[in-house]
């Protein structure tokens, strides 16, 4: 796919259009959490981070990774799903940047006591996901995260929380992750998680199965990352 498609893709998810309620469901790209966003713009520095993420594995990628959705910790300051902030500011004060993407990597979150996120947001998930590849031989790049619902959803009033989205949003959402699928044509996918594969069996969406490394479920994740190591 080229960049213009790219470039269609990231504006898509910006607008967020699709989204059925957006009481219960945020945008990271378009959306501004005037409590927990360090700045004003940080809707446009979370979509200039996924747009230079997703542009980095154009025609490289070897493997879709795909969950269900975003997470408050995760993609909702980071920009790019599966992926915490913590992380990727360590990366860049290690001089491994460039395993995210080219070019500067700005924190959107508020340094706030609760959060306990003094070094950034972390999400554990995204950490086992990022070693697991790391782990079992997959170069940065050859790897794309990615979620069947692109938005974070939560509960109505407490945007720090992470709820299952519903019928009506994943079919509403659809056609975004068709057009994130037409960016990586022929790329094999994973489908994390039970839900996820239900998700993506209830498209039509063709994915290999993997456990989500959450509640114990690391050991099998990275098994199933090794398997399709192997077969690739």
């Amino acid at each position: 796919m080229s960049a213009n498609d790219l470039d269609r893709f990231v504006s898509a998810i910006s607008a967020g259009d699709r989204i059925p309620d957006p009481a219960i469901m945020f945008n990271p790209w378009g959306d501004h959490d005037p409590v927990h966003d360090l700045v004003p713009d940080a809707p446009r520095i979370r979509a200039d981070h996924l747009h230079r993420y997703l542009a980095a594995r154009l025609g490289r990628a070897r493997v879709l990774l795909i969950a269900e959705a975003p997470s408050y910790s995760g993609a909702k300051f980071s920009g790019m799903a599966m992926t915490s902030e913590r992380d990727v500011l360590a990366a860049h004060a290690a001089g491994r940047g460039a395993d995210y993407f080219e070019g500067a990597f700005v924190r959107t979150s508020r340094p706030l006591p609760q959060l306990k996120n003094t070094e950034g947001m972390l999400e554990r998930t995204a950490s086992i996901v990022w070693s697991a590849m790391d782990g079992n031989g997959w170069a940065p790049h050859e790897f794309v995260l990615w979620n069947a619902v692109a938005y974070h959803p939560h509960e109505a009033g407490n945007p720090l929380s992470n709820r299952a989205p519903n019928t009506a949003e994943r079919r509403a959402l659809r056609p975004l992750l068709e057009q994130f699928l037409a960016l990586f044509p022929g790329v094999p996918r994973l489908a994390i998680g039970r839900v996820c594969q239900q998700s993506l069996a209830d498209m039509g969406i063709d994915a290999l199965p993997a456990r989500h490394p959450s509640y114990g479920g690391a050991p099998e994740f990275r098994a199933a990352v090794a398997d399709l190591r192997a077969r690739l």
